[in-house]
């Protein structure tokens, strides 16, 4: 069984695989890892624009490594996760001054690496260096969940320890690399979370899912996702040519990003009540402004929240002291990296008072 299902996998692979992704089969652990930390949270096809971009920039880990912060943040934009782009930073220093800019070629010194986790790390060590380490994504816990019948949850202690201890033994001597391609691209594209292609799988005919009827019922989940509504209202102060921004740095979403003036809600507020709120008052106290104009509400879907946020385009003739924001001229703000809202919000070109 376990035989039947490696050897038809590197069939597949070698015989129908034609997923194309710029990163496949590539060997330099740079790209690899370049690659793998991209696609952490983000699909295939909006990664790999952001993939050509860094390798246009930064081709070498010490050219990421002396980059400035603010501008491969401005290259990360719009992928979200920032926590990624911080950690493959730090990473990219660490490979500098511990490895000498040479990446790690041992599976627990690419682990040792900040932002890098145990599927990324046998990626790195497979891709790169064909050591033995089996990968263990979403679209392998489908794969192998399905074909073997495995109803215990992947997100329990149990179902991780179970599924990777089966994903290493099937992993075929020295032939890492290749098998591990073939089972992450067999989940993308023909044993997909929808609507799977059971009727042409090379697998069907001893996939106990398919034989059972089971393929819709698995892998098995024990944690049902929560999605948190947030309501954040942008004071966008204008004082002449300059408005004032933030960088957050908060443990939060969008750390080391900028922002607004902003006034976190726990439900939607109209203008008129927000100005008039405690919260409102104790950021702008006495200062004379002129309400120009408000934003439509503008929704962007987190994993785990849905961020409604609106922006209240404010004017003042006097200069104001603002407490943690600084005054930046209007026309640099391009200089600055913002999270996927406000881009959005700077984008409109409806709002021509801005």
């Amino acid at each position: 069984m376990k035989q039947f299902f490696t050897n038809a996998l590197l069939d597949w692979n070698n015989n129908e695989n034609t997923r194309s992704m710029p990163w496949k089969g590539e060997k330099d652990p740079y790209r690899i890892w370049l690659s793998e930390i991209i696609l952490q949270q983000t699909r295939v096809e909006q990664g790999w624009a952001y993939y050509e971009k860094f390798i246009l920039n930064y081709p070498t880990v010490q050219d990421l490594a002396a980059a400035p912060e603010e501008a491969v943040f401005r290259l990360w934009q719009g992928l979200g996760y920032y926590a990624r782009c911080k950690n493959m930073l730090a990473a990219a220093k660490q490979i500098v001054s511990q490895y000498h800019g040479h990446f790690p070629n041992t599976h627990d010194s690419i682990l040792s690496l900040k932002g890098i986790g145990p599927y990324t790390a046998a990626a790195i060590a497979s891709f790169a260096f064909n050591l033995p380490h089996a990968v263990l994504d979403g679209n392998v816990f489908r794969v192998l969940s399905r074909f073997f019948d495995i109803d215990t949850p992947i997100d329990s202690t149990a179902g991780k320890k179970q599924f990777a201890q089966l994903a290493q033994e099937l992993l075929p001597h020295g032939l890492s690399a290749s098998y591990n391609q073939s089972i992450m691209d067999f989940g993308a594209v023909v044993c997909k979370p929808q609507q799977p292609a059971c009727n042409t799988c090379p697998l069907a005919k001893k996939c106990k899912g398919y034989q059972q009827g089971l393929t819709a019922l698995l892998p098995v989940k024990t944690k049902k996702l929560v999605i948190k509504k947030r309501y954040f209202y942008y004071l966008v102060l204008q004082h002449k040519d300059n408005v004032y921004i933030r960088k957050r740095t908060e443990n939060d979403i969008w750390q080391n990003l900028h922002e607004f003036i902003l006034i976190e809600t726990s439900g939607p507020e109209d203008p008129a009540t927000l100005q008039s709120s405690a919260a409102f008052k104790a950021i702008m106290g006495d200062i004379r402004y002129n309400m120009d104009a408000a934003s439509a509400t503008f929704k962007q879907q987190l994993t785990h929240q849905t961020i409604h946020s609106q922006f209240l385009l404010l004017s003042v003739s006097k200069k104001p002291e603002i407490q943690g924001y600084t005054a930046v001229p209007r026309n640099q703000l391009d200089s600055y990296a913002f999270p996927k809202t406000i881009t959005d919000f700077l984008k409109n070109r409806e709002l021509t008072l801005f």
